[in-house]
């Protein structure tokens, strides 16, 4: 049997998940993991997240999900792309999609090697071939269904955090006002209080200080006597 007859995973993405996961693709682990795939079974896809049994032990393939707010640009900048489009809606495994994350993201669309944990009950330290017929088992779900690894790579949540609808941080009873106070009535200030305080100025008109003519001026404006500063002592 040739290397591509044994391999597992047709499209780009398929095959780069199952190559990365594995790792050695001609080790004996790898080769009875392809032995195994047909026994996988309860695989579970969450965001960050892959789990599935094989042989009685749970694997469990998980990364770091792409943050939303990547998700969501690489959205909008992919409208009108037919190519792209494709990729973000999970109907084809997109080069392009691949090529706009790691080069323009760095936020590649299948984890490093390194990003990636492997865990298996049977404690092979993540290269038994549990996981590689998990890994090889995605594969094909992927081929079938591209979103499969969208939705590991976190698209789903990020789709629900937009849908989400954002809470009103202050309600809207906060800012209408309660009804206008009565004014309070003002005292009124004598007449000239101000020149009072401020006492002469040392500016002559006609003889006296001008503070005494404004006096005068202000008690004809107001109608009523004022009080001078000599009531109060001062020059």
């Amino acid at each position: 049997m040739s290397d591509d007859e044994r391999r597992i995973g047709r499209g780009s993405w398929a095959r780069l998940f199952a190559s990365t996961v594995v790792g050695d693709e001609g080790s004996r682990e790898a080769e009875r993991g392809r032995r195994l795939v047909a026994e996988v079974e309860e695989l579970r896809v969450a965001s960050g997240e892959l789990e599935a049994r094989v042989e009685g032990c749970v694997v469990t393939l998980g990364a770091e999900p792409v943050p939303p707010r990547v998700w969501a640009a690489i959205a909008r900048f992919a409208r009108g792309n037919h190519r792209l489009e494709a990729g973000v809606e999970g109907r084809e495994q997109s080069v392009h999609l691949m090529h706009l994350m790691e080069i323009d993201w760095d936020e590649p669309l299948l984890p490093r090697a390194n990003g990636i944990t492997r865990l298996c009950t049977c404690d092979g330290g993540g290269g038994c071939a549990h996981v590689a017929a998990v890994a090889y088992a995605v594969a094909q779900e992927i081929d079938a269904d591209p979103g499969v690894l969208l939705r590991w790579r976190g698209l789903d949540a990020a789709e629900r955090e937009e849908e989400r609808p954002v809470p009103t941080l202050v309600p809207d009873e906060a800012w209408r006002a309660g009804p206008v106070p009565a004014p309070v009535p003002l005292r009124p200030l004598p007449v000239a209080a101000v020149l009072g305080r401020l006492g002469t100025s040392g500016v002559d008109v006609g003889g006296e200080d001008v503070s005494t003519v404004l006096r005068r001026a202000y008690e004809a404006f107001a109608g009523t006597p004022v009080w001078s500063l000599e009531s109060r002592g001062e020059d």
